[in-house]
């Protein structure tokens, strides 16, 4: 997963979900240290075997 803080792949926790109308939502994912930086909490931390898939 691509993180939405810099250009690096394997991003390692989820730090927002837009929700749309239809109900589903989109999650935005970082990696760790690039949300801490930012003073953002993070949400949950995806599972390494969710990563490689």
């Amino acid at each position: 997963m691509d993180c939405t803080y810099c250009p690096e792949p394997g991003a390692d926790v989820c730090v927002r979900v837009h929700v749309s109308s239809g109900g589903s939502g989109l999650s935005v994912y970082a990696h760790e240290e690039c949300a801490a930086k930012r003073g953002v909490p993070v949400l949950y931390r995806v599972l390494p075997e969710a990563v490689a898939q």
